[in-house]
């Protein structure tokens, strides 16, 4: 059903939006176009989002970005598409799957593939292997392009303070029985910081996923991205994870920990702040983050002196083995290969000459250069590229440059000053894009690779493939999912914290999941994946 139209101007200004662009030009004709989007860093002002400026330049196109915080631009892109006032485009995180299902059902939004013909940097992603059928709904159209990026094949994991076990003579512990006493260890023998107890263990509130951690009794509970609501590939077969016996041993171990006073008092409460503050105050003896630096600074010139040490002395914590578990299992990041499937759409509202331009110029996003530069900056003025053979690019940093301009100039030029960082790109691989070591960093300690090299051996043999659901289900499985996964959270932290006891209430919370729909939207899961 079309929506209707009204304009909430007043209410739009009012809830902290930023209307700007790479230039003075208004969206009254076909080369200019209004786009909605979210960004964790929201500025104002000349001399933001510098990569549009240049896309402009380069294509005569201009954008008139109309950015909410992270926290709100879900709920205003809610209010526009509910009023009819919504924008030519829309994109970033505040664009879901089950968006993209229903506003494509509801016509609310264009197919994209007849458009993508004409270009080349999309076109040629949509061209890998696997791309174009992850990006075709059940109706055969292609509605979002393809944002695809080379990433680690694990992501957020626990780290250990490795300086903490050297100095009680501990070694990194392998099982979950070690594990355990290493963090008594840490509570009972580690002084207090700065006046402050330590805190054995904790996790980046935005990214905790304790089911990842039931792979330690031999099946992950991944609740995100394609495992979203907590199923994974098992035998072959889509199943449901949060039932399972290795989540539940997962919980009770936890609460074990937690009654150990081993557990991070604010582990489900704490804001991202909060937890980053704790890090760098040096509070922590294990942490799930995507890596060390999240959550601890590191001294640039203990780096610089042996680049192949460790600079800050956390290690990955390797997969742990519970008792009686011979094959602990990791969730696998889709081998590396991430592939976001919502990051941008083009509305109703676009006249087929608009359309064709803002494939344009998103086109110039997924171009090799500009892909990079959402990333590290203005070619020419943070990086150079040093050589291009055998489609082999390498490049370097104009480090020392960059350290020395005043702060603000180094935000206007960095990541999420030069770009918008929720806009799709394509980012090739380190294989392709090469940056040189600065001499004598030729063997720099890189913490993700040594984290993906020790857990490659326990990452789960499949991992669980993107698919759509057909426009029925789309609606019914955003019903279900929701409250279900809204019920596990409770209880996993109920469990967890003491609240509650997970052997007690196991069979009604099972119970309860049934009555939430779960087999129902198991079925459908296992109908739109096929395996």
């Amino acid at each position: 059903m079309k929506r209707m139209i009204l304009v909430l101007a007043a209410l739009l200004l009012a809830t902290g939006v930023v209307f700007g662009g790479g230039g003075q030009q208004q969206a009254t004709n076909d080369k200019a176009f209004s786009l909605l989007v979210d960004h964790t860093e929201q500025h104002e002002g000349p001399g933001w989002y510098g990569l549009y400026d240049a896309i402009e330049r380069e294509t005569g196109i201009h954008v008139n970005l109309m950015i909410y915080p992270n926290v709100t631009a879900n709920e205003q892109k809610n209010i526009m598409l509910s009023t009819g006032s919504y924008p030519d485009a829309m994109g970033g995180w505040i664009i879901s799957a089950n968006d993209v299902i229903t506003l494509s059902a509801e016509k609310v939004i264009i197919p994209l593939e007849n458009l993508i013909m004409n270009t080349k940097n999309i076109k040629e992603n949509l061209q890998r292997p696997g791309i174009r059928e992850a990006m075709t709904l059940p109706d055969g159209h292609i509605y979002s392009p393809p944002y695809t990026a080379s990433e680690p094949l694990v992501t957020y994991n626990p780290w250990i303070n490795k300086n903490w076990l050297d100095q009680l003579g501990l070694q990194v512990p392998t099982t979950t029985d070690q594990f355990k006493q290493a963090l008594i260890a840490f509570r009972d023998r580690i002084p207090n910081v700065r006046g402050q107890r330590i805190i054995p263990f904790s996790g980046d509130s935005n990214n905790l996923n304790l089911g990842n951690l039931a792979g330690w009794w031999g099946q992950p509970a991944p609740g995100g991205g394609n495992n979203a609501g907590y199923f994974s590939v098992i035998n072959g077969r889509i199943e449901s994870t949060i039932i399972r016996p290795e989540y539940r041993e997962m919980i009770k171990f936890f609460a074990d920990l937690n009654r150990e006073r081993l557990l991070d008092p604010e582990l489900f409460t704490q804001d991202l702040a909060t937890w980053k503050a704790k890090g760098i105050q040096g509070l922590y003896g294990v942490n799930v983050a995507y890596a060390p630096t999240d959550f601890v600074e590191v001294d640039s010139k203990v780096k610089a002196a042996d680049p192949s040490k460790n600079p800050h002395g956390w290690v990955p914590l390797p997969v742990l083995r519970a008792p009686g578990v011979t094959n602990p299992v990791y969730r696998s990041n889709n081998g590396g290969n991430t592939l976001f499937r919502s990051q941008f759409v083009i509305t109703d509202k676009a006249s087929k000459a608009k359309a064709e331009n803002i494939m344009k110029w998103l086109d110039a996003l997924y171009d090799p250069i500009h892909s990079y530069e959402a990333l590290a900056g203005p070619l020419g003025k943070t990086w150079q590229i040093l050589s291009q053979k055998d489609g082999i690019t390498v490049f370097e940093y104009f480090s020392d440059l960059f350290n020395s301009w005043p702060k603000e100039e180094q935000e206007k030029n960095d990541v999420g000053g030069y770009s918008i960082t929720s806009l799709p790109r394509w980012r090739r691989p380190p294989a392709i894009w090469q940056r040189k070591p600065t001499p004598g960093w030729e063997n720099e300690y890189k913490d993700t690779d040594v984290r993906d090299a020790l857990y490659k051996p326990f990452l789960e043999p499949v991992f669980t493939p993107a698919a759509w659901l057909n426009t029925a289900d789309a609606a019914r499985v955003a019903d279900l999912q929701t409250p279900i996964v809204d019920y596990v959270k409770q209880k996993q932290a109920e469990w967890v914290s003491g609240q509650a006891n997970v052997d007690a209430e196991w069979d009604a919370y099972i119970a309860q999941l049934n009555r939430m729909g779960l087999q129902e939207l198991l079925a459908m899961k296992r109908n739109a994946i096929k395996l």
